[in-house]
């Protein structure tokens, strides 16, 4: 089973919706050279690759890696999402095969197709595909030596434009406030309201250099309270404003 770094968001290579004909269809033979997802909506895929052959029936998908020989294993009739994507290797977990049952990962997926039909490839895309893909992460198994820091820093990429404290992570994984921070810093060398801050500042860095939206724009997607708060907290702990950020780093590029 693949295992994904997903502090950032994975390089969408192409996407779609694959309708079978009516008669005699069995999925090409290729190399395939990249992480394929395909989700099945309708019927049966049977596919297989140089390690084994897969059915993959209507609500189900499958994450297929690299391969030299991913081949149609018989004639089939299917409906599917697919997208093919890059990642780096990392600690996130998402299985080969699993189910996807409900409609949260099909509706994922149609934001991603509509959006790559007036935006292909823009940052939207990545972060659509990146939360496919943390969706499916949730219907895996705990990993059996994934350690509570671990966890807390997937659930905090998860919730990336949220307002987390850490009051919140504590609740969430049923701790106290003390006993969480401490295992974090214990674990990670740094304190768990610092590894926020520094995580959410992150992800204003990376809007603001590759996007156009605005600060003020920014400010509401991360979900702060008022831009003026955002403003603050971009200030306080970049040491410049949003706009000078943007500036400096964009006039070295």
């Amino acid at each position: 089973m693949p295992y994904f770094n997903l502090n950032a968001p994975v390089e969408l290579l192409f996407c779609g919706e694959f309708i079978s004909p009516e008669h005699d269809w069995k999925h090409l033979t290729r190399n395939l050279l990249e992480y394929e997802l395909m989700l099945v909506t309708e019927g049966t895929l049977l596919i297989g690759d140089s390690a084994q052959e897969y059915t993959v029936p209507a609500g189900e998908y499958l994450l297929m890696s690299p391969d030299e020989f991913q081949h149609g294993t018989q004639v089939c009739k299917c409906r599917f999402f697919w997208l093919h994507f890059r990642c780096p290797a990392g600690e996130t977990l998402i299985p080969t095969q699993g189910t996807f049952g409900g409609v949260e990962v099909p509706e994922i997926m149609e934001r991603l197709l509509r959006t790559e039909r007036t935006a292909p490839a823009c940052l939207l895309s990545r972060y659509l595909a990146s939360e496919l893909l943390l969706t499916l992460n949730c219907s895996a198994p705990p990993a059996a030596h994934a350690t509570l820091s671990e966890r807390i820093k997937e659930f905090v990429f998860r919730n990336r434009f949220s307002d987390l404290k850490v009051s919140d992570i504590a609740r969430t994984f049923g701790y106290h406030e003390k006993y969480i921070s401490a295992a974090f810093r214990r674990e990670e060398g740094v304190a768990l309201k610092s590894y926020l801050i520094r995580r959410r500042l992150g992800e204003a860095e990376r809007l603001l250099l590759e996007t156009d939206y605005t600060p003020t724009e920014i400010s509401y997607f991360l979900n702060f309270s008022s831009p003026h708060t955002f403003f603050r907290f971009f200030k306080t702990h970049a040491g410049e404003t949003a706009g000078e950020f943007r500036s400096r780093r964009k006039t070295r590029t």
